[in-house]
């Protein structure tokens, strides 16, 4: 059983070997070199395999690198400072990988060699050259907003000294920057109520529609504003309008229906001759029971038209023209009934309700409108893209 345990281990590290070695022809390195090193650390005995492969995917991953950085050619194309930082930063955490088992050498005596150094000047050049070309982008798409009112320049400009954040804090006049390329790009958006509605309930509505929670919608690139206070001038202006309010007359419509069943309501005993014979039996006594039922039914309508007008103030342009119908009905019902319950069906039972609403007044009317009139409005506001 020993014999078979060692035997067993050492088949293990004959495949583990072969394994890595062919990552390494494979030109698997990044594997080969994580894989040898996990073999590695904290070992005594250094298998001579690992070590090598080690040795051979660190020199191939180095050249790769460095081949890669010398192709970006950064000083030519600045647009590439970033990755070339970024390969010498993979270049720094290879090296502290590798770092705690320098100096390597294998059970066998062999020495592994690697050409380490310090990198801190090259990322420190790269850094400083990624970081100036995110910077002279802002400033160039910041020209661009100012010249042509080309807002989203300005939010690319944003997001471009945004990056440099990831380097360095607080970049030359990155701040200053950051503020000029939000105010440049945001978009400002005024709501105005306007009121055509031929009616009294008019102007209660228009007033309860100037609490719409337009400022809800506010971020980063956008505000939003409503009422006569508000700053008008806007890069858009959305007016509500209201045009049209109707009430229906109050109907009301009576229905009613019979219910009878026959129902048991005592057994007699009786005597009877059967076969000459005086016998008592029992004699089931039913009796017709009758309700009549009553139901009532109450019904108003009402409704409430507008539409939204969108309108970019720098063209005078009306852009957008959407249609807001809202309707908001009263249905009442009251069911009851004379007679004998007895004789009421399941169904006719369930419907039974003593408490019949009145009907609502115009005013109340008026006020569910508006409440359902501005979920329209806000809803539509959402989907709206003001670009």
């Amino acid at each position: 059983m020993r014999t078979l345990f060692y035997t067993l281990i050492l088949l293990v590290g004959i495949f583990s070997c072969k394994s890595v070695e062919k990552m390494v022809e494979k030109g698997e390195y990044d594997k080969a070199f994580s894989y040898a090193i996990d073999k590695l650390e904290g070992e005594k005995n250094k298998k001579t395999e690992y070590v090598k492969a080690l040795e051979k995917a660190y020199f191939k991953l180095n050249s790769v690198s460095f081949k890669e950085i010398e192709k970006l050619n950064a000083n030519v194309r600045p647009e590439n400072w970033s990755r070339v930082l970024s390969i010498y930063k993979t270049i720094e955490n290879r090296q502290e990988r590798l770092d705690p088992l320098i100096p390597l050498v294998s059970e066998n005596g062999y020495v592994a060699s690697f050409d380490m150094k310090s990198y801190r000047e090259e990322i420190r050049v790269a850094e400083d050259n990624t970081c100036l070309y995110y910077y002279n982008n802002a400033i160039a798409l910041i020209e661009r907003t100012e010249k042509t009112g080309d807002k989203i320049a300005a939010k690319n400009a944003y997001d471009e000294l945004k990056k440099i954040e990831r380097y360095k804090a607080r970049y030359q006049d990155s701040d200053l920057l950051k503020d000029k390329a939000l105010s440049l790009g945001l978009t400002t958006v005024h709501f105005e109520v306007y009121n055509d509605l031929r009616d009294f309930h008019g102007n209660n509505i228009a007033q309860d529609l100037l609490t719409l929670p337009v400022s809800d919608l506010d971020n980063l690139w956008f505000d939003y504003s409503i009422g006569k206070s508000a700053s008008r001038n806007a890069d858009f202006v959305v007016i509500v309008d209201l045009t049209g309010i109707d009430f229906s007359p109050e109907r009301e419509r009576v229905n009613t229906y019979s219910e009878s069943k026959e129902i048991l309501i005592r057994k007699d005993k009786v005597k009877e001759k059967r076969d000459s014979v005086d016998v008592w039996i029992e004699k089931e006594v039913y009796e017709r029971v009758r309700a009549d039922v009553t139901e009532i039914f109450r019904e108003k309508k009402s409704e409430l038209h507008g539409k939204l007008r969108v309108m970019h103030t720098r063209s005078k342009e009306y852009i957008k023209n959407i249609p807001i119908n809202v309707y908001h009905d009263f249905n009442g019902y009251g069911c009851k009934f004379a007679g004998d319950e007895r004789a009421l069906t399941p169904e006719s039972k369930k419907r039974m309700d003593n408490y019949l609403e009145f009907f609502p007044s115009d005013i109340a009317m008026a006020e569910d409108l508006s409440g359902v009139f501005k979920n329209a409005v806000m809803t539509e506001v959402k989907r709206l893209r003001f670009e």
